[in-house]
């Protein structure tokens, strides 16, 4: 594995967690959930919508947290490498998403 390949990787646990879904899952025609995840926008689907919503009711500082949160795993999984966070960057992120 490559650094950037450990990132995206990383950044794909935390879709799973956000969405509480599987990356194979069926989201139709060579849609994985990285893809679904990323074209959410175009579909007119806002993060809340797309995140586990029991992740979300908890709190308004949760969601928020989350919001933030997904905000890292996409920047994980962006298609070219060249655009991944460091995962120092992705740490010092969450760190901050877990203090707001």
């Amino acid at each position: 594995m490559t650094v950037p390949g450990n990132v995206y990787s990383y950044g794909v646990v935390l879709l799973e967690i956000l969405t509480s879904k599987l990356p194979v899952e069926e989201f139709g025609e060579g849609v994985d959930l990285v893809k679904w995840v990323h074209t959410a926008p175009t579909r007119g689907e806002t993060p809340e919508q797309i995140m586990d919503p029991r992740l979300s009711t908890v709190s308004f500082a949760w969601r928020r947290q989350m919001l933030a949160v997904l905000k890292v795993a996409m920047l994980c999984t962006e298609r070219a490498p060249a655009k991944r966070p460091r995962m120092k960057k992705v740490v010092e992120m969450l760190q901050e998403a877990k203090n707001s």
